[in-house]
């Protein structure tokens, strides 16, 4: 008989990847492939599915979380809602064709969840935003309560969606051990890398669908960031935005305008760039969704009521709707002198490429775009350049904008911001660079 030391041992272990399988039976529904196809001309994978769901899943927890409900009863519904829909989608024939296509590729995206979920278990140290404000908002969800309890902790004015999500997984893990909230974070950073690479056709589409992901978990990862910060739930969301735009763009379906609605929706309420995101989204959406006049009025209208609900909402239920600080300020007159104004330019420069070094997938970004560009112009996404100048633009615009020291402000912040902006340039970056291997066979 194993030791009581053992015992509780072999069951955190156990419980650890329970958590795996709790993620896998939840994002089963509302859709699999069978239902998509009745009402789409458009075959989605997999990946696909299971985003499409996360998103779905994250709308109801951002409702959720401004109201008094139990979280284990809401989890029971979820449990078995995804257990039929599990069930009923390994009897159906449409499913198992798609899981055999992809049975290696899955196998390696479990594979990779096993490592990163043991990576957090053996690392619980929570990072200086999580344990700063983040993690006070995800124990008033873990102890029951609601969005209006918010304003008792620091940072208040904060997004609470990344909160909310780590404290209901939290609460409903086996254990209600506090890392069991964030495994979601790592689940949903390789569900988007998988997302945005599972659509290779070709030569080699095998070894694509492995070299390549392992190629953006390595330019991207950084385990840091798994200590309670929410900037990879920011990058999923983006990156997801990003596929279904494009997609959206060809197909013009009614069901990928409103993925692409729920998502801006999402990236507003994980963190305070959201608000700003949402504005450069629907610039890119006016721009180049190849949409008619009708499809734009219903995007910018929806996005613009977003915007106004989430400063009436915060008004009501924390008293005020604040960013960390004014955007508007008297010492914004001081780039009147040139000087200052370089000074501070190239001070800015200087950490984004630093960033870009610390998060090379910006390197790889910016090498493909810069092939494509010179190489064959009739193949760019234009609205990938489009997006990258405004949000340079937009990290620019942070730090001219801010009081706060940049020499102290710059190195703990910019990269993170690189990182969650790079979401949205990883899929057209994906797209380019399996043409570019593709045309070297």
């Amino acid at each position: 008989m194993l030791p009581s030391k053992e015992n509780k041992k072999m069951t955190e272990i156990f419980s650890i990847y329970s958590q795996l399988l709790v993620f896998l039976i939840i994002f089963q529904f509302p859709f699999n492939s069978k239902i998509l196809n009745t009402f789409q001309n458009i075959k989605f994978n997999y990946f696909e599915i299971i985003s499409f769901n996360i998103i779905f899943h994250f709308i109801f927890y951002l409702i959720i979380s401004f109201f008094l409900f139990d979280l284990k009863i809401y989890f029971l519904f979820e449990l078995s809602l995804g257990l039929v829909f599990l069930i009923y989608n390994l009897k159906n024939i449409n499913f198992k064709k798609i899981f055999n296509d992809n049975l290696f590729i899955i196998i390696f995206f479990l594979i990779l969840n096993f490592i990163l979920f043991t990576n957090i278990a053996t690392n619980l140290r929570l990072e200086w935003d999580g344990l700063d404000h983040w993690i006070y908002k995800a124990q008033i969800y873990f102890q029951g309560g609601t969005f209006g309890d918010i304003k008792n902790v620091e940072f208040s004015y904060y997004p609470q969606l990344g909160s909310f999500i780590w404290g209901y997984f939290w609460k409903n893990s086996i254990l209600e051990i506090e890392y069991f909230g964030r495994l979601i974070f790592p689940f949903i950073f390789l569900v988007g890398i998988f997302l945005s690479t599972s659509k290779f056709e070709g030569k080699n589409q095998f070894v694509k669908s492995f070299l390549i992901p392992i190629l953006l978990i390595t330019l991207c990862l950084d385990h840091y960031l798994f200590g309670g910060y929410q900037d990879y739930l920011l990058f999923f969301l983006l990156l997801t935005f990003s596929k279904v735009f494009y997609q959206f763009r060809k197909s013009k379906s009614k069901f990928l305008f409103i993925v692409l609605i729920l998502n801006t929706i999402l990236i507003l309420w994980t963190k305070q760039e959201g608000f700003f995101y949402n504005i450069i989204l629907t610039i890119v959406f006016i721009f180049f969704s190849n949409s008619n006049h009708k499809n734009k009025f219903i995007f910018v209208s929806l996005v613009g009521l977003s915007l106004l609900s989430q400063i009436m909402l915060k008004n009501y239920f924390i008293g005020s709707f604040n960013f960390n600080e004014d955007i508007i300020h008297n010492e914004l007159f001081r780039y009147l002198n040139i000087l200052e104004f370089l000074s501070t330019f190239f001070l800015i420069t200087k950490h984004i490429l630093i960033s870009m070094v610390r998060y090379p997938i910006w390197i790889l970004i910016i090498v493909v775009m810069t092939y494509i560009y010179f190489k064959n112009k009739k193949n760019l996404l234009n609205y990938s350049f489009f997006y990258f100048l405004i949000f340079m633009a937009f990290v620019y615009a942070i730090y001219f904008q801010t009081k706060m020291d940049l020499e102290y402000l710059l190195p703990i912040t910019v990269d993170r911001i690189l990182l969650q902006g790079s979401g949205f340039l990883l899929y057209p970056t994906v797209i380019h660079l399996e043409r570019i291997i593709s045309s070297k066979k």
